[in-house]
């Protein structure tokens, strides 16, 4: 035999995966329409849990190119302090502003943290401690990401260092992953599970919790609406900040609606430090928590609320 198909004989073929079948092309859930979903009733039977996530992230002056750029990674040669400087300025400027605004509206967000966060940043992770955010392990910094070319034994200890730094830093329960940039390997969910982690904010197919399987018994998936997203809108779009505030107001409406009378739902507002934080955007993100807040039935609380009242739906 000669040609193409002999000169790859022997080598892996990226066309070959196991879980190719009909239906779901993995094991780790069972197929869900979410109108034939179960109801879920939040605590006094509000309609909608509003659940604020801040990605408090590091990046790294050498953020690598592959696999691939993270969303907000570095696309400039290096070193590019334009690109460094400007996410800097979210973990020492923007963040006060986003603690400003919640606290003064007694919302106590999820921070999706970088390990490297609580060792590079003291100051600021004694103030999300102080502030009583809940914190959830977002791996070790926004360079260090996870993949299928990426050794398990590499892979575990990333997420074994990532969950152990915070939960040194930190004297509140650490208890839910997100991959930085949503990044996973085959293992991932696995490697989470193995570390006493019972939550992931990694996958955006659904508006609502739902189980996922792991060789460590089951996780949560949570809804972290990527399309909804400071990043995705803000920063990739390139919206204005009012189409962004109208965006979430929307997508409000219709969640609130929908619960009236197919259960409870989740609205996730996904902030980042060094977009939001901004001077120019503050004071919207101000008016649109106030409009959140307004209508009766909504529940604000941390991921973790979330994952407990959805398990004992």
């Amino acid at each position: 035999m000669s040609g193409p198909a002999s000169s790859n004989k022997g080598l892996p073929n990226y066309l070959d995966y196991p879980w190719r079948r009909r239906g779901l092309d993995h094991d780790r859930f069972p197929h869900r329409n979410l109108p034939q979903a179960e109801p879920v009733e939040w605590p006094g039977k509000a309609r909608v849990a509003l659940w604020i996530a801040v990605h408090v992230g590091h990046f790294p002056m050498d953020m690598p190119r592959t696999p691939f750029v993270a969303p907000g990674g570095v696309d400039r040669p290096y070193p590019s302090y334009w690109d460094y400087t400007q996410r800097d300025y979210g973990n020492r400027v923007g963040i006060y502003r986003l603690m400003k605004a919640l606290d003064e509206r007694g919302l106590r967000p999820t921070a999706l943290m970088s390990s490297a966060v609580a060792t590079r940043y003291p100051a600021l992770a004694a103030e999300v401690a102080a502030s009583g955010w809940e914190v959830a392990a977002a791996g070790v910094d926004m360079g260090k990401l996870h993949h299928g070319g990426l050794p398990e034994s590499e892979e575990r200890a990333l997420v074994t260092r990532a969950v152990k730094d915070l939960r040194g830093a930190f004297r509140t329960p650490v208890r839910g992953w997100h991959s930085p940039a949503h990044s996973q390997s085959m293992r991932t969910l696995d490697l989470v599970a193995e570390a006493g982690l019972d939550w992931v904010a990694d996958w955006i197919n659904d508006d609502m919790p739902y189980s996922v399987a792991t060789k460590s018994g089951p996780l949560t998936a949570m809804p972290l609406a990527w399309d909804l997203s400071d990043q995705r809108l803000l920063f990739q779009q390139h919206m204005d900040t009012s189409e962004f505030v109208e965006q979430v107001l929307r997508a409000f409406k219709t969640l609130y609606a929908e619960a009236a009378s197919k259960g409870g739902r989740v609205l996730t507002l996904t902030l980042t430090p060094w977009l939001m934080g901004q001077p120019h955007r503050i004071r919207a993100l101000g008016a649109l928590l106030d409009r959140l807040l307004e209508p009766a039935g909504v529940w604000p609380a941390t991921g973790s609320a979330i994952v407990d009242a959805w398990r004992t739906k």
